[in-house]
Parts: C-alpha cells; sequence; structure tokens
C-alpha cells in the first residue's frame, strides 16, 4: 500500500484512497497520489493518500481478479464481495472519522462502492463526509441515501459518445412505476446522481496515463484532465476547511 502524509495537522485532515482496477502495476498510482495530494494542499487540506488493490496487482490471474469484480457489481447484498470486504478491511484499519474520499479506477470503482456501504452498515462512516468516484468502471447500482455521493466519470469520443467498453457493462437499472402505474424498465433507477463524460486520449487503461502519447495539443495530460475533473466535482461536493 502506497502512502503520502502531508502536515501533521488534524483538523484539516482528509483521507483520500485510490483503489485499483484489475490487472493494475504496483507503482501505478505513484504520481497519481502525488499529484491529488498537491492539489489537496493547495485547497487547505492536510491529505492522507493511499493506494489499495482491492483484486490484487498485476501477478495475480485476470480471470480471478474478473470474477472477484463481477461479484461487487449487483445491487443485492452478496458474499461474492471480495474487492469490496478486502477495501473495507484496509479502510478500517487507518480510517478515524475525518471527510473521507475513495477514487476507483474500473473495477476499483466497484470496491470503493461496496466498501462505503459495508463500513456504512458497520456504523464505521459518516456517510455526510464520504464522497466516491468512479473512473471508468462498470456500472453498479447506486442506493437513493448514495447517489449524491458518487461521481462517475467516463471517456468519450470527439463526438461526445462513450468509448470505454468497461463503462457498457453492469446495470444501473430497475423496475419503476410508469404511466398508469404499469412498471416500466428505468436504465438510470439506481445511477449515481453526477455523470460526466470527458474526452482523453486512449482507452479504458488510460485515465490517469501522464506521459506521451497521452498528452494533448494544450500540453495537458489524461491524468491532468481525469483529476481536474475530480477535484473540482470534490471541492464543490465537501464543505472545505477555512484558511
Amino acid at each position: 500500500m502506497q502512502t503520502n502524509n502531508f502536515g501533521q495537522g488534524q483538523e484539516n485532515r482528509l483521507r483520500i484512497y485510490l483503489l485499483a482496477g484489475i490487472a493494475t502495476a504496483p507503482h501505478f498510482f505513484g504520481r497519481c497520489c502525488d499529484m491529488i495530494a498537491q492539489v489537496a494542499r493547495k485547497a487547505g487540506w492536510e491529505p492522507v493518500v493511499e493506494a489499495i488493490f482491492p483484486y490484487g496487482d498485476d501477478s495475480r490471474s485476470i480471470l480471478s481478479q474478473v470474477r472477484e469484480v463481477s461479484g461487487d457489481l449487483p445491487h443485492r447484498i452478496s458474499i461474492t464481495r471480495k474487492g469490496g470486504r478486502i477495501a473495507a478491511s484496509h479502510i478500517r484499519n487507518s480510517y478515524s472519522g475525518e471527510p473521507l474520499v475513495l477514487i476507483g479506477h474500473s473495477g476499483g470503482g466497484a470496491a470503493a462502492y461496496q466498501a462505503v456501504r459495508i463500513l456504512s452498515r458497520e456504523k464505521r462512516l459518516d456517510q455526510d463526509k464520504c464522497r466516491i468516484v468512479q473512473i471508468g468502471s462498470p456500472k453498479v447500482p447506486i442506493v437513493p441515501e448514495l447517489r449524491h455521493h458518487v461521481y462517475y466519470i467516463h471517456a468519450v469520443d470527439g463526438e461526445g459518445r462513450a468509448k470505454d467498453p468497461i463503462t457498457r457493462l453492469g446495470s444501473w437499472g430497475g423496475w419503476s412505476a410508469g404511466r398508469f402505474r404499469l412498471p416500466g424498465w428505468n436504465a438510470r433507477k439506481y445511477a449515481p446522481a453526477h455523470i460526466e463524460g470527458i474526452h482523453l486520449l486512449g482507452g479504458h487503461t488510460d485515465y490517469l496515463r501522464h506521459d506521451l502519447p497521452f498528452i494533448d495539443e494544450q500540453q495537458m495530460s489524461n491524468m491532468e484532465k481525469t483529476l481536474g475533473r475530480v477535484w473540482d466535482w470534490i471541492h464543490n461536493s465537501l464543505a472545505l476547511p477555512v484558511r
């Protein structure tokens, strides 16, 4: 687990966990941890940033990791939520009640959400101080009380069309009473309240790339674009400390 501690003050502490999807290299989040911590410090926080690999790293069997991610997608409570349980265990052992942000890429976004549900049931966190960011993640049904606490970001092409195949997996759908009280399928019944497309270079694995060829004509990298949008939402969503 990677950790970056900045400052010793407790009053403005912000705990941030970055959660990896499947087949992720052990040091993939190094630069990302540094950048999100730097941005948080500029906003007045004392961030503690850690990386969690809820499905293991790229040394594990990809098929095993895919099965584990699949167990974190259903709406129903399930003992197969291995990624969520592993993430919850990491957080349980280090979190101490400060505002909390979970940023998950790909399957890590599913594990982040399930970890929050697990810890909420255990009454180990205050949902009002918790935010979840899902980057290029499969769709996970979000319970109503958490909808406004989840930000979902996905890659689009130059025409604004979704281009990340992983974001087509899973479902936010559910049955709702429609016209004349007849049941109808609502494809976004359990969707996050905040969904945004972002134009990036590359594909699913490239949201957090910071070097060539993932730098555009304005000299902005994919990681800068992605984390810029992420932090804007966090900034507007969490009550930031007054300096």
